[in-house]
C-alpha cells in the first residue's frame, strides 16, 4: 500500500467530499469547512494553501466563526501544505488538541475476521444511540450531546451509511464504537471505539474492530481508516493498520 496514494485519494474522496447531515458545507478560497447546525461539531475539512496566503485565510475562517459565535475545529495532518500551519494557527489563539494517528488497512489485502456476533448489539434508536455516546463521555469526561444529535440525525437521514456498534455488561454499555461510510468513496471511517476503564482486557475493542472490518469488506470498499491514540495504535496495527500520516486538531473558542 502506497501511503501517498491513500492521502492523496483521502483528500479528494472524503475531505473534499463532506456529508452535510446536521450542517452545511462551503467551499471558498482553498478552505472547505462544514458549519453544524448545532453549537458544537464545525470544522475545517480541506484546505488548499500557501506560505502567503495561510494568514489571511486563518484570520477569514476566525472571523466568520465568531460571527455565528461558534467554537470550530482546524484539523491539519502532517502531509498538509503549508507545513507551519499547526505553528500559525497557534499563533493566532487556537488550542493543540491530542496530536493522532490516521491509519489506513487495506481491505482487498485484509482477510475476514472471526466474530462472536452474540456480544455484539448494532443500536439504531435514540436510546441506543445515547447508550453509544454515553460509554464516549465516561471514557473521554467529555458532555457529547453534539455527537449524539450528530449520530442520531445521520442515522435517521441515510441510514445506510452509519453503523452503531455496542458491547453490553451488567445491563449497561461498556464498549461503543461506529463506522461511516460516504457514498461512493473507497474510504471507511472507524470511530469511537471506547471502553469504560473498568471493563478494558476483555477484547471488547477488539471485538468490534473485527466486526467493523468485516463489515466494510462486505460493503466493497478499498479501505478502512482511523484516527488511532496512543492507546489505539499497537492494537491496530497488530491488526494490519499502517501509519499514513500524525493528525492534530487545533480548536479555536470564539471570545466574547
Amino acid at each position: 500500500m502506497n501511503t501517498t496514494d491513500v492521502m492523496h485519494a483521502y483528500n479528494e474522496h472524503e475531505r473534499k467530499v463532506i456529508n452535510a447531515i446536521g450542517g452545511k458545507v462551503i467551499d471558498t478560497d482553498g478552505v472547505i469547512k462544514f458549519v453544524s447546525d448545532s453549537p458544537e461539531g464545525s470544522y475545517i475539512s480541506y484546505f488548499s494553501l500557501t506560505e502567503q496566503s495561510a494568514q489571511a485565510a486563518v484570520e477569514k475562517e476566525m472571523a466568520y466563526f465568531y460571527s455565528l459565535g461558534k467554537p470550530f475545529e482546524w484539523k491539519t495532518y502532517s502531509t498538509d501544505e503549508p507545513s507551519h500551519i499547526g505553528e500559525l494557527l497557534l499563533s493566532n489563539g487556537f488550542e493543540q488538541e491530542e496530536s493522532e494517528s490516521f491509519m489506513a488497512l487495506d481491505l482487498l489485502a485484509a482477510s475476514e475476521r472471526e466474530v462472536d456476533e452474540s456480544r455484539i448489539v448494532e443500536v439504531i434508536d435514540a436510546k441506543g444511540i445515547r447508550d453509544a455516546v454515553s460509554v464516549q463521555e465516561q471514557v473521554w469526561g467529555r458532555n457529547y450531546e453534539w455527537q449524539y444529535a450528530h449520530l442520531l440525525n445521520m442515522k435517521t437521514q441515510t441510514p445506510d451509511e452509519l453503523s452503531i456498534y455496542v458491547v453490553y455488561e451488567d445491563g449497561k454499555p461498556v464498549t461503543s464504537a461506529w463506522i461511516v461510510y460516504n457514498a461512493k468513496s473507497p474510504f471507511a471511517g472507524i470511530w469511537g471505539g471506547s471502553t469504560i476503564a473498568e471493563y478494558r482486557g476483555r477484547g471488547h475493542y477488539s471485538l468490534l474492530l473485527n466486526k467493523r472490518i468485516n463489515e466494510a469488506k462486505e460493503r466493497g470498499k478499498q479501505y478502512l481508516i482511523i484516527d488511532a491514540s496512543e492507546m489505539s495504535r499497537p492494537i491496530v496495527e497488530k491488526h494490519g493498520f499502517v501509519f499514513v500520516s500524525t493528525t492534530t486538531p487545533y480548536v479555536y473558542q470564539p471570545k466574547s
